[in-house]
């Protein structure tokens, strides 16, 4: 029983240490009137290579295509 014990242990340590390190939940910012938010996601923390975009608010048609990574920009429009 003391195997399973430290086992648990150790697993509960590991999962709170990783979700910890992933820092809090964010939420979506709104754009404001006439205004626009659009992000940019990128393949790596060096931002060099985009791989998604998504836009939405009051500055034309929302999008979102592309892949969600967890690098990204964010840019406020006003329009």
């Amino acid at each position: 029983m003391t195997r399973r014990l430290a086992r648990i242990a150790v697993t509960s340590a590991v999962l709170l240490s990783a979700f910890a390190a992933a820092g809090p939940a964010q939420a979506i910012p709104p754009a404001g009137p006439g205004q626009s938010v659009t992000y940019t996601f990128y393949s790596t923390s060096a931002h060099t290579t985009a791989v998604g975009w998504w836009s939405y608010g009051s500055c034309g048609e929302p999008f979102d295509f592309g892949t969600h990574t967890q690098y990204f920009t964010i840019r406020y429009v006003n329009c």
